[in-house]
């Protein structure tokens, strides 16, 4: 082999040397990236399974209930104040079974 025969395969492996050490830092900060994503996502929880209060809630908040659809949120914003599960009831269209499925999400302050 010539002089520059072996000086250009030793310029092209060190190229392909170097570009594969970007190319590994790439996907790293990739993995790193989409990793920090991730866990923003499961520490921010998700909306739809988080405490309700009936008596602060807007009307999309409220909709995130078992059972509540645009028309009876309007009634709970409505009938506003409650002091316990039990007094939503009074809304139309919940019953007790409707309230048993509220309770686990709903708070009081």
């Amino acid at each position: 082999m010539s002089d520059a025969f072996k000086d250009f395969v030793a310029r092209r492996e060190a190229k392909i040397k170097g570009g594969s050490t970007s190319g590994n830092l790439f996907w790293i900060l990739i993995a790193i990236a989409f990793a920090t994503v991730v866990v923003i996502l499961v520490l921010r929880g998700d909306p739809n399974t988080g405490p309700v209060n009936p008596n602060t809630a807007d009307i999309e908040h409220l909709q995130t209930l078992d059972g509540v659809g645009p028309e009876i949120a309007k009634g709970i914003i409505a009938g506003r104040p409650y002091g316990k599960p039990e007094d939503l009831t009074k809304v139309p269209g919940i019953g007790p079974k409707t309230v048993e499925k509220m309770k686990p999400r709903l708070i009081f302050e």
